[in-house]
């Protein structure tokens, strides 16, 4: 009986102290800017949108996400997007939340009936405003051989919300 007692004791203590944790799956969509290093003053690029789902450590602004953005190109037969898995690592302040991030990107681009895929890094940085943020990220493109001065690694700017 001494023993159910304790065990009662210990079960309502851990259900007085226990606190809801927050909600850890995270759901978002974001509009994108996608645009050489040359052209970051600009902003001449493409645009895009895509969502995001993602799930963050509750008592630490560490998380993991993954994403899918399809940009708009100028022309009648182009497609291009992109799918990545990153991490995210901020800082835990209260209003405005700066945040770093890094991961690994599927980018896919069709002209007509040919199409062409390849995986790459990028790392970035970004803030969130309560449910809101603004990031920028470098992917690492692989240099074409045939275009040496042809700058393929892009700087993308993206803006959103997140949910939970």
């Amino acid at each position: 009986m001494r023993r159910f007692g304790f065990a009662l004791s210990a079960v309502f203590a851990l259900a007085i102290m226990a606190v809801p944790a927050d909600a850890q799956l995270k759901f978002g969509g974001h509009a994108a800017m996608v645009s050489s290093i040359d052209e970051a003053s600009s902003l001449d690029g493409s645009f895009g949108v895509g969502g995001r789902v993602g799930a963050e450590l509750p008592a630490l602004p560490i998380g993991a996400y993954g994403s899918v953005t399809y940009y708009f190109p100028d022309g009648d037969d182009l497609s291009y997007w992109t799918g990545s898995v990153f991490g995210k690592l901020g800082l835990p302040l209260p209003i405005v939340s700066p945040y770093a991030l890094v991961g690994i990107q599927r980018r896919a681009a069709s002209v007509g009936d040919v199409s062409e895929s390849d995986n790459g890094f990028f790392a970035g940085v970004g803030v969130g405003f309560s449910s809101l943020f603004i990031e920028a990220t470098f992917e690492f493109v692989e240099d074409d051989p045939a275009f040496p001065d042809f700058d393929n690694d892009p700087l993308v700017f993206k803006g959103g919300f997140i949910i939970g």
